[in-house]
């Protein structure tokens, strides 16, 4: 079962999650929602949302993230994300800002830049 953290130095609305090796944390996001693996490589599965109503004829997109990639999601839907080795991962889900809070985006994206290095050069020592 993911752990979900609340972290200094993220967006408020984003979230921390840890999911261990094997297991798998499902997540419904709304569209451009960014998921950034911080450590270890995620392994994301998806189904085009405005064909769910075919079911499991639709099939599975995948994408593998490696860490400190992003991926943006395309639409609404149900993301399951896991990790892609026999190791534990630590991902960041931040969605999407409406339009009117884009003032802040140079502001917000230093903090985050800031605390990845952070991360970064606590991992390193």
């Amino acid at each position: 079962m993911p752990i979900t953290q609340p972290r200094t130095g993220l967006p408020r609305d984003a979230a921390l999650a840890r999911v261990a090796a094997g297991q798998m944390a499902v997540h419904d996001l709304r569209a451009r929602t960014s998921i950034v693996a911080v450590e270890g490589d995620l392994q994301l599965e998806f189904r085009d949302h405005s064909l769910a109503w075919l079911g499991d004829t639709v099939p599975v997109t995948s994408v593998t993230l490696h860490e400190g990639d992003r991926y943006v999601t395309p639409q609404r839907g149900v993301v399951s994300i896991s990790t892609a080795h026999a190791e534990p991962a630590v991902f960041v889900v931040q969605p999407c800002r409406p339009e009117n809070e884009q003032h802040g985006f140079v502001s917000q994206a230093i903090r985050n830049l800031t605390s990845l290095v952070k991360t970064q050069l606590r991992r390193a020592t």
